[in-house]
């Protein structure tokens, strides 16, 4: 009898059921889609922080609503990123402009090493050896610092996705000598001398233990400041040059050395002489006082100079 009740009450029941699925339908999650164009095309597509592994230009299907950052990656360009508010059902589409990555680096060397680092008339707080990077794509201006070297300024080219590399000596700043006073050849004593070692500011006699160290001495001989060669037993050379001005000081280098130099200067010369010696190193002289030259005391000169102790340096 159960039996039976069970058999009449079953198609009830699928019948109920039927019915509770048709009144109470489950709606699926309309999906979005997002279209991302580039200019230029290629560009990595990130989305929301992913990576996709698509690039442009491609679709992003089956997202649900909501809101999206696409970023795009593309070597030589900006990273770009666009938010996207994406509807249900719904086809977004995004065409991202890339702009150029007009950047490069600099590698900064000098000898020697720690210059602070300028660019452009701003301390970058980096000293050499460094590398400036990001730097925008032209033409900067790099001035080198170093206490005891004269500032090295100079125009450097930056790049696109290059490190450009730039050595830079730095001529130290001379060396201040005087005033030294030096005597005439005849009529003086060992304790009056003659000749002048350029490099130390000392002062020998030209017939001294220290002859050969003389680069100039100051000769009765028509009263002149000479090259040392000059006299028998010195053998170092060196030429003269006379400026244009009167004061040591006032910044300007001297000229390469050529066939106008002579190897000598008169006693009475009133401008600053740039000389060059024998091991190659230039000086700024300049005869600061003379007197003497009457019977009884003989003629003197008192000199000040600079020394430029690196070799082939010009700088003044």
């Amino acid at each position: 009898m159960k039996k039976l009740l069970l058999l009449l009450l079953l198609p009830l029941l699928i019948f109920t059921a039927c019915n509770s699925e048709e009144d109470n339908p489950v709606t699926p999650t309309p999906k979005g889609k997002i279209v991302v164009k580039s200019t230029p095309a290629g560009a990595t597509i990130y989305l929301s922080g992913a990576a996709t592994g698509k690039v442009t230009p491609d679709t992003l299907k089956d997202l649900t609503p909501g809101v999206y950052t696409i970023k795009l990656v593309l070597a030589n360009y900006v990273d770009t990123s666009y938010t996207v508010n994406v509807a249900g059902d719904a086809t977004e589409t995004i065409n991202i402009v890339m702009k150029q990555n007009f950047r490069g680096n600099l590698n900064i060397k000098s000898t020697p090493v720690g210059a602070q680092i300028w660019l452009n008339g701003v301390n970058t707080g980096k000293v050499t050896p460094d590398t400036l990077n990001y730097l925008a794509v032209g033409t900067h201006s790099v001035k080198l610092v170093k206490d005891t070297y004269f500032d090295s300024t100079f125009s450097v080219q930056v790049n696109l996705n290059q490190t450009s590399t730039y050595d830079i000596n730095l001529d130290p700043k001379p060396t201040k000598f005087g005033p030294v006073r030096l005597w005439e050849t005849t009529g003086t004593t060992a304790t009056q001398p003659s000749g002048l070692d350029l490099s130390t500011g000392n002062a020998y006699g030209i017939s001294s233990a220290n002859k050969t160290d003389v680069d100039i001495y100051y000769t009765s001989t028509g009263y002149l400041v000479r090259s040392a060669n000059g006299s028998s037993g010195m053998t170092r050379e060196t030429w003269f040059n006379i400026g244009s001005g009167t004061d040591l000081t006032d910044g300007k280098d001297s000229p390469v050395r050529d066939g106008s130099w002579t190897n000598s200067m008169t006693d009475r010369e009133t401008k600053y002489v740039y000389l060059y010696d024998n091991d190659g190193n230039y000086s700024k002289i300049k005869i600061v006082a003379y007197g003497g030259g009457v019977p009884g005391t003989p003629a003197w000169v008192e000199v000040e100079w600079y020394y430029q102790q690196k070799v082939g340096s010009r700088a003044f």
